[in-house]
């Protein structure tokens, strides 16, 4: 008896890695500043506008056109004569006689001898060496 292998066919599954770039939004954190406007309580004044009407008695008046005659200013000049006594020194003329001394002029003529003869003193050094 032969033996035949009986050959059974079989499913194999065979994994293979794949590699696939998905991107997937991250969620960031971004600063900013805000400014918030600071809230102030304030009373507010309430104006109610009344209105009152009132009866006023008015005089009546009657006008006359009344004629005002003008004022004219006048002047005048008036001289009054009046005496006055001043005194009003009176220049006087004073003589006086000086006696001033007359300078003459004197010449005279005086004789100076001739000098004919002159002396020469003559001085002789005798020195000594040692």
């Amino acid at each position: 008896i032969v033996h035949v292998p009986k050959i059974i066919p079989q499913e194999r599954i065979i994994q293979q890695t794949v590699e696939q770039l998905v991107e997937v939004p991250v969620p960031m954190t971004q600063e900013e500043i805000v400014h918030v406007p600071k809230i102030v309580q304030q009373e507010r004044n309430h104006h109610f506008h009344v209105e009152e009407v009132v009866d006023v008695v008015v005089e009546q008046q009657v006008e006359e056109v009344v004629h005002v005659p003008v004022i004219q200013h006048e002047e005048k000049i008036v001289q009054n004569p009046v005496e006055m006594v001043v005194e009003v020194p009176r220049p006087q003329v004073i003589e006086k006689t000086i006696e001033v001394p007359k300078i003459q002029v004197e010449e005279k003529i005086i004789k100076v001898p001739k000098i004919t003869q002159t002396v020469v003193d003559t001085v002789v050094q005798h020195q000594v060496q040692t």
